[in-house]
């Protein structure tokens, strides 16, 4: 599970998303859905790479099908927030779990997993 400590970290190495590709949403299960997108990592002199973002416990969501992916604009990057017991990652730039809600795209739950994969995969 990922701290916000780290997602931070990461928000910034990947310059919060901005212009990424959103390449799929998966629901995994009742409750979890995973969301790969495609963004420019700094530490790897601006290359791209693939993130893949996990929410489980998810109790709230906007999710679209994949071929709804490309008409969302990323522009403004991604959010990624913890509150309280709570995380939640959406389109756009958001101050709380309530703002997120008006994301085109946003999931909320009580964990969130992330992994690095290889550009377009």
């Amino acid at each position: 599970m990922a701290t916000a400590n780290e997602a931070e970290k990461l928000a910034e190495r990947i310059l919060d998303g901005e212009g990424a590709i959103l390449r799929s949403l998966d629901v995994t299960g009742p409750t979890s859905a995973r969301l790969r997108l495609s963004v420019q990592d700094k530490q790897r002199g601006f290359d791209w790479i693939d993130i893949i973002f996990e929410i489980d416990g998810m109790n709230d969501a906007r999710l679209v099908d994949d071929k709804a992916l490309a008409l969302i604009d990323t522009d403004d990057g991604i959010t990624v927030l913890f509150e309280e017991n709570l995380r939640g990652i959406g389109i756009g730039r958001y101050r709380s779990l309530e703002a997120l809600r008006s994301s085109p795209l946003f999931m909320i739950g009580t964990s969130l997993k992330y992994e690095e994969a290889p550009f377009g995969g």
